[in-house]
């Protein structure tokens, strides 16, 4: 998107691992207790420090089981929800977004959850644009086409989305704005945005494009380790042996469909890509095989085949 943006401090394709905690450290061995009241604080002392240690080398599974919990009873609420407003949901969805429309009945229930998922999990904000309860089911929906191949879909770094009405001005750049990314959360211009979904075939879709820039943040920037997909990342790199040179080869002038935004940085490559891979996927397919291959493999699902090649786990 001209003028779009995304502060990320990696290249893209780059995995940076989390520090091992306690590494190489030993706890001290305990003092006997002689019945002397200083050896019985020291007692106490160390008994503290143990549990505050295990705490920190047990906080994954305790915040696994806590999330986990969490989720589960998010899930629940969006089956009863899709239960209760399906029609209203299908009608609206299917008005919009010709991805939703070519589903089956039975993946379109499982979209369709994942959309109510995602919707509860973030606020909503709008900056001088009357509210309606669509934008939130359509911007969540676009989260949820590029995410649907995948296990973790819901973007938790983020809680916030701010939609306006029109481009906008961000910082100290002279360009206007259709969307970006950053810490503060998920930025979308709603006009643009409709018009995203009003042609599916001209490569040019800024819900998509800010939702891969989200998802780029969450597994590469965000440092956010609850919400890293493990297999998302280490396929990313496997589709960067593929997409780094052919972005290269953009950089140094050879041209083709993607357009020259491609070549503003890997970021904006990623994106772009992906919304050529949504909206133009015969041709990426047909020009560029081993990026379709590579972007068909990464994100788990193909636009090509009936139902997109996903299948509910």
């Amino acid at each position: 998107m001209p003028g779009d943006t995304l502060i990320h401090a990696n290249s893209g394709d780059s995995i940076r691992l989390a520090d091992t905690l306690f590494q190489g450290q030993h706890m001290p061995a305990l003092p006997a207790y002689d019945g002397d009241s200083s050896i019985s604080n020291a007692w106490l002392f160390w008994i503290g420090i143990s549990i505050v240690i295990l705490i920190f080398l047990f906080r994954p599974l305790l915040w696994g089981l806590i999330k986990r919990g969490q989720y589960k009873k998010l899930r629940e609420e969006a089956v009863e929800d899709v239960a209760e407003n399906y029609d209203n949901y299908d009608t609206l969805l299917a008005s919009y977004n010709s991805y939703y429309r070519s589903l089956s009945p039975l993946l379109r229930q499982r979209f369709l959850q994942r959309v109510t998922e995602f919707r509860e999990t973030k606020q909503f904000k709008y900056i001088d644009i009357t509210p309606d309860d669509k934008m939130m089911l359509l911007i969540s929906a676009a989260a949820v086409q590029l995410t649907f191949g995948l296990d973790k879909y819901l973007l938790e770094y983020f809680d916030t989305i701010y939609v306006l009405q029109h481009d906008y001005r961000y910082g100290t750049y002279n360009v206007p704005f259709m969307g970006h990314v950053s810490s503060n959360g998920i930025y979308l211009s709603w006009d643009n945005f409709l018009r995203g979904y009003s042609d599916d075939t001209d490569g040019d879709n800024v819900g998509v494009h800010e939702m891969a820039h989200a998802l780029a943040y969450v597994n590469f920037t965000a440092e956010y380790l609850e919400d890293e997909d493990d297999d998302f990342k280490k396929q990313f790199r496997e589709f960067s042996k593929v997409a780094r040179p052919i972005f290269n080869s953009i950089q140094g002038g050879t041209t083709n469909f993607l357009g020259d935004y491609a070549a503003t940085n890997y970021n904006e490559f990623w994106a772009v890509a992906v919304e050529n891979f949504f909206e133009k996927s015969l041709q990426m397919s047909i020009d560029l095989p081993e990026l379709y291959s590579a972007m068909r493999t990464l994100l788990r699902q193909d636009p090509l085949v009936a139902d997109k090649g996903v299948f509910p786990s």
